[in-house]
């Protein structure tokens, strides 16, 4: 797991590759973004160099990303890789560059069941 600190570095690193958004002079319509664009695209990232799937992205980010900061679920990773598609493409390789090399917590193998004795007619 990462500290914080940490984290905060990563996402400095990534401001330079957020998509540029024109200013609008209207406030923008609908519900404000839950989670910052610079966290989506550290998972984003992750996702390209390691080659996760969706599901195993949200729950290794949960073992990597410090607590008390909250992950998107894999249908709103879904969702925002969507939105930023061509965005990504673009700047993939640089992307790549910025993100760590993580030592994930290798999972337990599942223990056995143990038997009731009972047999099964």
């Amino acid at each position: 797991m990462m500290t914080k600190k940490e984290l905060e570095q990563y996402l400095v690193k990534l401001e330079d590759y957020l998509p540029k958004v024109p200013a609008k002079k209207s406030k923008r319509p609908g519900r404000p973004k839950k989670y910052d664009d610079r966290l989506v695209l550290f998972l984003i990232a992750l996702r390209e160099k390691y080659g996760w799937s969706l599901r195993d992205l949200e729950k290794k980010a949960k073992e990597i990303v410090p607590k008390g900061i909250e992950v998107p679920d894999f249908s709103s990773i879904h969702y925002r890789i969507r939105s930023m598609k061509d965005h990504i493409e673009e700047i993939k390789p640089k992307l790549l560059k910025v993100i760590p090399d993580i030592e994930i917590p290798k999972e337990e193998k599942a223990k056995p069941k143990a038997s009731t004795g009972k047999a099964r007619k």
